[in-house]
């Protein structure tokens, strides 16, 4: 009896971290513009899930619909109120053709310096790409720094 009680407990936390996981990588509901073959989109939340005082964070998801893979080297800027503007290191990545590359697993996050998830809604601030280049390659391989 405690054994089946048990199945049953570690099956339904299993099921709820396998949901969890899976749901993390979805609801990219903010879409951008589309470049050279890539759809880009991108969500701002906690970089903790339940902890609301986390930092927030951008998640970026891309989605190569060319019939190559494509070599991606972009850099991201976002500022808030008028002075303080916070730039990313240059990124580099490579996805496949008709293959998608999204959020953490990807490396595709960047971490802001507040936890108001909603600090896009003020006018004042705002992100961008600084950078987003696209290069055609046969495989994929990391571009040349």
């Amino acid at each position: 009896m405690k054994l089946n009680i048990f199945k049953i407990l570690f099956l339904t936390i299993f099921a709820s971290l396998i949901n969890y996981s899976s749901f993390a990588q979805f609801n990219y509901k903010n879409k951008l513009e589309n470049k050279n073959g890539i759809e880009i989109s991108y969500k701002i939340v906690h970089s903790k899930f339940f902890n609301k005082e986390s930092p927030a964070q951008i998640r970026l998801k891309f989605k190569n619909t060319n019939d190559y893979p494509a070599n991606i080297k972009f850099e991201i800027e976002y500022s808030t109120g008028f002075t303080h503007r916070y730039k990313s290191e240059i990124i580099e990545i490579c996805i496949p053709a008709k293959s998608t590359k999204a959020g953490k697993p990807s490396g595709l996050v960047f971490e802001l310096k507040t936890n108001d998830i909603n600090i896009f809604n003020n006018e004042d601030s705002e992100w961008e790409f600084t950078r987003f280049d696209v290069e055609k390659t046969e495989t994929c391989k990391p571009l040349n720094k």
